[in-house]
């Protein structure tokens, strides 16, 4: 877009109504909200006004309940008691009804978002809370996030009159604060954060998950993850006052250098929490830190750390430069994913020997002329890519089969069928700064892996690389499968949790229940016909 364009869509776009915008737009879907939500209203004017103003994971409902509130098997209140909700409890499926003053609804970069909701009141039942990791005293407020999050379905009373609400009690236990950029369920729930979250619920850690932007991935496919000590919410709805009023301090994990993280850090800092700086990519990189990344940010980051991590020894190399030491942490794999039996080949893969990618399909740091060359020079083969394909080249080979974005409890099956997993990377810089996660979870199904030499890869065994990406596939072809067993006793995301805490001389809670269960809840997309229930 030329810089003339840009500014004349800034000055005229803000003069037309978003009601109009909405009415034009296409894919007008919640990009915060990952669940349906049902508001109840009596007027029509008030289902047209929020009908033109909310994402279609939303619908208006003007039917009464059938049946007035009383006796209800296990309720649980929270906030200020709103007898007008109970009737809708289970009205069309609700598994939550909250009361709220609501404001009007925006559209932010063309895109309608979910309306604001100042939350009074939750009624719910004590299993479902249980589920969502919901305590009985919990703000009503901070439930409805979680709720919301864990994709239940929830119903809405707008525009209520306010109520007294509860104090929240203290968090018991050792709370962690993961600062992310991306939520849980980004990459399939296979991220950094993610898995380093997913080992610390793993040994009795209560996490407090805060990811700074929505997912970018082209589908939602469903993943939810509740837990009863696993809190998710989203930047903009995190009160650090009110972390440091319920919660002993704990530990402040930073996964990137955002400025908006600055100030919760610096509250928790000031409260007596211990800060960990895991530098995980070169952010200074426009594909990696985009618009967002600034050196004044990453600074801030660097002068409240208490302890630095790395990923990649040239990611230790720039904490030196900062004047600071960190300990190496590369990636690793999730034992209780990777670790299970054996599992049958999918049906959508493709028959025969297979050369095999899973991640990220953006950036330029990926060699889609690498790839190119392995599928041209391995006809015999299909090259299986897995991966957000949104903006992938057309002129590939037909041997290059491109199979979507899968979630990690589902790649045991496709990469145990690999005969060579491929990190197709350009060399530069930020590729000598990855430590590409793949690789480890290669291993653990007992692929060889070729790749190009990045520094991160030097000395791991069944990794074979080359300046020439074909010349590495032919040796791994013609090595033998490294050890699963070995590669998952070798790379654990347990023994890098040490390793991480380590780093300000926290000593790490042994395992105490295994891993967080995964929930598939995609959330409905309403056609607009469907969207007004009366």
């Amino acid at each position: 877009m030329s810089s003339l364009s840009h500014r004349a869509k800034t000055i005229v776009r803000p003069l037309v109504p978003d009601s109009l915008m909405a009415r034009y737009r296409r894919n007008q879907h919640s990009r915060g909200i990952r669940a349906n939500i049902d508001l109840y209203v009596e007027s029509a004017f008030l289902a047209r006004s929020f009908l033109s103003y909310t994402p279609d994971t939303y619908r208006v409902v003007s039917d009464p309940p059938p049946v007035p509130g009383g006796d209800l098997d296990d309720p649980l209140w929270m906030g200020s008691v709103d007898r007008r909700l109970e009737p809708y409890l289970g009205h069309h499926g609700s598994e939550v009804v909250v009361s709220a003053t609501t404001g009007k609804p925006s559209m932010r970069s063309m895109r309608i978002v979910e309306p604001p909701l100042d939350v009074h009141s939750l009624l719910t039942t004590t299993s479902i809370a249980a589920a969502a990791g919901v305590d009985d005293g919990m703000d009503p407020r901070t439930a409805y996030r979680m709720f919301a999050t864990a994709g239940h379905r929830i119903g809405v009373l707008p525009h209520v009159r306010r109520g007294l609400r509860v104090s929240p009690p203290p968090i018991e236990g050792d709370v962690v604060v993961v600062l992310a950029a991306v939520p849980v369920h980004d990459i399939g729930g296979g991220s950094r954060a993610a898995q380093i979250t997913f080992e610390l619920l793993r040994r009795g850690y209560r996490v407090v998950y805060i990811d700074a932007y929505p997912s970018s991935e082209a589908i939602d496919l469903g993943l939810r993850y509740p837990h009863p000590n696993l809190w998710q919410i989203r930047l903009p709805d995190l009160d650090a006052d009110e972390l440091v009023r319920r919660a002993t301090p704990g530990v402040v994990l930073v996964e990137a250098p955002i400025g908006d993280f600055i100030d919760p850090v610096e509250t928790l800092k000031q409260a007596g929490w211990q800060v960990v700086y895991d530098v995980i990519d070169d952010w200074s990189d426009e594909a990696l830190g985009g618009m967002w990344y600034a050196p004044v940010f990453e600074q801030r980051i660097v002068d409240l750390a208490d302890g630095f991590t790395a990923s990649a020894p040239d990611l230790v190399d720039r904490i030196q430069r900062f004047g600071h030491r960190a300990v190496l942490v590369p990636n690793a794999v999730n034992s209780e994913v990777f670790g299970v039996g054996d599992t049958g080949r999918p049906p959508d893969l493709p028959d025969g020997p297979i050369i095999g990618y899973h991640g990220s399909l953006y950036g330029n740091w990926f060699d889609w002329e690498a790839l190119e060359a392995v599928a041209a020079a391995n006809p015999d083969h299909m090259i299986a890519v897995i991966g957000d394909a949104r903006t992938v080249p057309t002129d590939l080979p037909s041997n290059v089969r491109f199979l979507g974005l899968k979630a990690q409890g589902s790649l045991p099956a496709y990469l145990r069928s690999f005969d060579v997993g491929l990190v197709p990377f350009t060399v530069t810089p930020v590729t000598h700064a990855v430590s590409p996660l793949k690789v480890y979870e290669y291993l653990a199904s007992g692929v060889p892996v070729a790749a190009p030499p990045l520094r991160a890869l030097e000395g791991l065994d069944g990794v074979y690389v080359d300046d020439d990406l074909v010349t590495a596939v032919d040796r791994a072809r013609s090595a033998e499968r490294p050890d699963a067993s070995r590669a998952l006793a070798e790379h654990s995301w347990g023994a890098r949790l040490d390793a991480l805490l380590g780093s300000i001389d926290h000593d790490v809670r042994p395992v105490e229940q295994p891993t967080v269960p995964v929930v598939t809840r995609p959330p409905t997309r309403y056609r607009k016909a469907d969207r007004w229930v009366r």
